[in-house]
């Protein structure tokens, strides 16, 4: 298949996803935030009411944690299963399997664009300052994504093999949510010589760096962004060469 059939194929069948996820709503692309609305609700309640473990400013602190964690996990989730889930294209196209990855990996970044939007608009009408600092979101997002791109190619590249891995997966995504900061700060709760294993975890330091550029006006730490970055494409790169490998295996593992 030539790379631009296949890229035209890709955003084509990224929109009809889009589509039709939305045809089975009313409120259409509400949805898309409503997620992390909800479990940014909860988490307050919880951990800045009736915990009293806010930190100033805490809805704008907990929102920049809820949404880039979500966007990370509902990729990884979405996607480790993403070529298990097209065997039936897969057996009527010759068609690279890293299509299916891929394609979450755009429907979610578009979904997360929507969520991304909505989070600045409530900073610019809550108590943070909007600084120069803010120019850094672009770079913040496209490493991001990169990191998304590498853990899930990554897990997609394997399921297909071994089905039972997607429980794994999820399971590891919700014990690593509880170790990324999403509800305090690593800073002040975690003790210094124990801060260094936290932050191996790229998405940790990545919510520590938005809320730098977001709530606090500073400029992100670019070493450890250049980290998350390096990991991101390595990851992809492991992950993008085990599809490649086995892509003509994928159609007799997914029938198993």
């Amino acid at each position: 298949m030539r790379l631009k059939t296949f890229f035209d194929l890709l955003v084509f069948k990224t929109g009809a996803s889009l589509r039709t996820e939305i045809a089975h709503y009313y409120v259409n692309y509400l949805w898309w935030v409503f997620t992390p609305l909800s479990s940014m609700l909860v988490y307050y309640l919880v951990f800045g009411t009736f915990l009293n473990r806010g930190t100033p400013n805490f809805v704008a602190f907990l929102l920049c944690g809820v949404t880039s964690w979500q966007w990370f996990a509902s990729t990884v989730n979405n996607a480790s299963g993403s070529i298990l889930g097209g065997k039936g294209l897969m057996l009527q196209v010759n068609i690279p399997k890293v299509f299916f990855p891929l394609e979450v990996l755009l429907r979610d970044s578009f979904k997360h664009s929507f969520v991304v939007t909505l989070l600045l608009v409530f900073l610019v009408f809550y108590p943070t300052p909007i600084t120069v600092s803010w120019l850094a979101l672009p770079v913040l997002l496209a490493v991001q994504f990169t990191v998304n791109a590498g853990f899930a190619l990554l897990c997609a590249a394997v399921v297909p093999f071994i089905p039972d891995i997607k429980v794994i997966i999820a399971t590891c995504i919700n014990l690593a949510f509880f170790g990324s900061g999403i509800f305090f700060s690593i800073d002040q709760v975690i003790l210094p010589k124990h801060q260094h294993i936290i932050y191996l975890n790229p998405m940790a330091g990545l919510i520590k760096n938005y809320r730098q550029v977001l709530l606090h006006g500073q400029w992100p730490d670019w070493s450890y962004l250049g980290y998350s970055l390096t990991v991101g494409v390595v990851l992809s790169l492991i992950g993008a060469w085990v599809i490649f490998s086995f892509d003509h295996i994928y159609p007799k593992a997914c029938q198993k």
